[in-house]
């Protein structure tokens, strides 16, 4: 039963994925569309996936940093492999193993408990999203307002109600759990990953502006540290796979809001897409080579 479950949602995420790429296709003009891909940018696109793998070494380095917070000490090419193996088969078999599994298990087998692992993953995805909001928090303001005022509005209540949550949250939690557990969360340990997070969602941001350099979208800076945090957020929802389609969707909207038409959103999205792939490569070659080890070793 679990394992139809499985396939079922995954079947489910393919069919949504599908749909949305069918209706933006449909909707525009694949001649236009192939004349904004013929004048890219190499330039820029190789400094967009310059800026994708900074930021990949940056959470190696931010989920490190957390787990030296209980004292476990490793070394930061395991943080960094681990990930990128996690990351590179969410890209290529999504829905069929765990990414995050996947690094819990490295963990435990390094010597972390199980659960301190298992909140590792937990908390560095939590920084992750704090530093997407900071972002909000400073851009929203002040440039924010090209965005209708209903769905602005809502964002801002939403990110300042996910702020008062998570401060909620931290204090519930350690009623019921052992403050040792939470220790990443807590001041002093709280400000590297906290930094990271910030530094690794604006250099998120940084390869959209490269990649908008490369499709020759002239935008003021400021509006992708607007619309880039939404986008990521909701492409990381569990509806797609690898957030294809939604991301390409969103972006379209944010874009035809701006004055730019369907076929920059569809460019700009699919752009992206194509970094998180050639990004996977170097993770599914570790995890190719960890796969042979352990068949060696049993």
């Amino acid at each position: 039963m679990r394992k139809f479950k499985s396939y079922f949602f995954l079947f489910l995420r393919f069919f949504i994925t599908l749909s949305i790429l069918y209706i933006l296709f449909k909707k525009s003009n694949l001649e236009k569309l192939k004349e904004v891909f013929r004048s890219i940018s190499l330039g820029y696109y190789l400094l967009a996936l310059i800026c994708f793998n900074f930021f990949q070494l940056l959470i190696g380095l931010r989920w490190k940093s957390i787990c030296e917070a209980w004292g476990f000490k490793n070394k930061y090419i395991f943080y960094l492999k681990s990930y990128l193996m996690g990351f590179s088969l969410n890209t290529v078999f999504p829905g069929i193993v765990g990414g995050d599994l996947l690094r819990t298990f490295f963990l435990t087998k390094a010597g972390l408990n199980w659960k301190k692992a298992s909140l590792s993953v937990l908390f560095d995805r939590f920084f992750g999203f704090l530093g997407s909001l900071l972002i909000l928090v400073c851009a929203l303001p002040f440039y924010g307002k090209f965005l209708p005022y209903k769905f602005y509005s809502t964002i801002l209540y939403i990110i300042y109600g996910f702020i008062f949550i998570g401060f909620l949250s931290q204090f519930i939690l350690s009623k019921y759990f052992s403050l040792d557990y939470l220790k990443p969360l807590l001041f002093p340990y709280n400000i590297k990953p906290g930094f990271l997070g910030f530094f690794v969602q604006f250099f998120f941001v940084l390869q959209f502006i490269f990649l908008g350099k490369a499709l020759h979208l002239d935008l003021k800076y400021f509006y992708f540290f607007v619309i880039i945090p939404v986008v990521s957020f909701l492409s990381a929802l569990p509806v797609s796979i690898s957030g294809l389609g939604v991301r390409e969707g969103t972006l379209s909207y944010f874009l035809s809001l701006l004055n730019y038409s369907l076929e920059y959103g569809i460019s700009l999205g699919l752009l992206g897409y194509s970094l998180i792939l050639i990004s996977s490569l170097p993770g599914l070659y570790f995890y190719l080579r960890e796969k042979k080890l352990w068949k060696q070793d049993s």
